[in-house]
C-alpha cells in the first residue's frame, strides 16, 4: 500500500551576500524548492503553485524546444524529457528553475546571485518584467545608479546557463532511454 501526499510548500529565506549587499537577503538564495520525481506529482504541485505567474514563462525560457500549453502539460513534458529534479524559485522575485541535481541548483543560484549583484549597482528604471532585472526593479529593493549593460549581460548569461543545463539533462535522459 502506498500513501500519496500532496507536496507542501516550503520557503527558505537565505540571508547574506558579500560586497555591497542589497537591503533584503530574500532577493538571494533558494526561496522555495520542490523535489519532483514523478509525473503524478505535477497536478498537486501546480495546484499549490497556481498563482505563480512566472513559473511557466521561466521554465519555457530555459527550454525553447518545449511548446507553450497548459501548466500541467508543460511540466509533464519537462519530466518526460528531463526526468526528475528540483523545481525551485531563486530569490523572492527571481526565476523558477528546474534542475536535475543539487549541484545544478547551486550553480543556477550562484548565477542568479551574480544577476542580483550586478543589478544592485545598476539603474534599473528602464527594465520591465518579465526580465529578471525588471522583476528586481519592481521589488523596490535595489537602487543602483550605474550603467545597466553589465547587468543585462549577466542576466543573459544566467539564462544561457539554465538553457545549457536543461539541454544537457534532456540529452542525457534521452541517451539513457535509448
Amino acid at each position: 500500500m502506498s500513501l500519496h501526499l500532496a507536496p507542501k510548500r516550503r520557503r527558505l529565506y537565505l540571508q547574506g551576500m558579500k560586497r555591497g549587499a542589497p537591503p533584503s537577503g530574500t532577493l538571494l538564495g533558494i526561496a522555495e524548492v520542490h523535489d519532483l520525481s514523478f509525473a503524478y506529482q505535477a497536478g498537486p504541485l501546480l495546484r499549490l503553485l497556481g498563482e505563480e505567474a512566472d513559473l511557466l514563462p521561466d521554465l519555457l525560457h530555459a527550454r525553447p524546444w518545449l511548446t507553450e500549453g497548459e501548466s500541467q502539460d508543460v511540466l509533464e513534458a519537462l519530466l518526460e524529457q528531463e526526468w526528475s529534479g528540483f523545481l525551485a524559485r531563486l530569490g523572492r522575485v527571481g526565476p523558477w528553475v528546474f534542475a536535475p541535481t543539487v549541484a545544478d541548483l547551486q550553480a543556477l543560484s550562484g548565477a542568479y546571485t551574480a544577476v542580483v549583484e550586478a543589478a544592485s549597482t545598476s539603474d534599473l528604471r528602464g527594465c520591465e518584467a518579465p526580465s529578471l532585472l525588471g522583476r528586481l526593479h519592481a521589488s523596490g529593493k535595489l537602487s543602483g545608479q550605474g550603467e545597466v549593460t553589465g547587468a543585462q549581460e549577466t542576466e543573459a548569461a544566467f539564462w544561457a546557463l539554465a538553457e545549457g543545463r536543461a539541454a544537457r539533462q534532456r540529452a542525457e535522459w534521452a541517451a539513457r532511454r535509448s
